[in-house]
């Protein structure tokens, strides 16, 4: 098995993750519009390398969001005008009271990935 180098161990990879928490009914418009109001502006942003979704399978309506970014800075920098908060807005008044919560994980466990296979 060969092991891919992401990144020297001294710029690696940062990685974000939330922890969404939606209606179970509402787990199909949530990752629409994510996709819509979300993933759109991230792909034009600098640093942004990448995106998943994750549905847990024993919690209905739980959702986990991976991005990968650059680097730690660059994914710190990307909200200088304040658009996040503006699409987190965005997302819940279109979600009708059924995003339920969301919980940035990075804030206590700060993970970098530095190679994959």
């Amino acid at each position: 098995m060969e092991l891919k180098n992401i990144r020297k161990l001294d710029q690696p990879i940062a990685v974000e993750e939330i922890r969404v928490k939606v209606t179970p009914d509402w787990v199909d418009r949530w990752i629409a519009l994510d996709d819509e109001v979300w993933t759109s502006r991230l792909k034009i942003s600098e640093g942004f390398l990448g995106k998943e979704l994750w549905i847990s399978r024993d919690v209905p309506g739980e959702i986990y969001v991976v991005i990968y970014w650059a680097d730690y800075d660059k994914w710190q920098e990307h909200d200088k005008s304040g658009w996040c908060l503006e699409l987190d807005q965005e997302m819940e008044r279109r979600m009708e009271g059924n995003l339920l919560s969301m919980e940035f994980r990075f804030k206590e466990d700060q993970k970098f990935k530095c190679y994959e296979i």
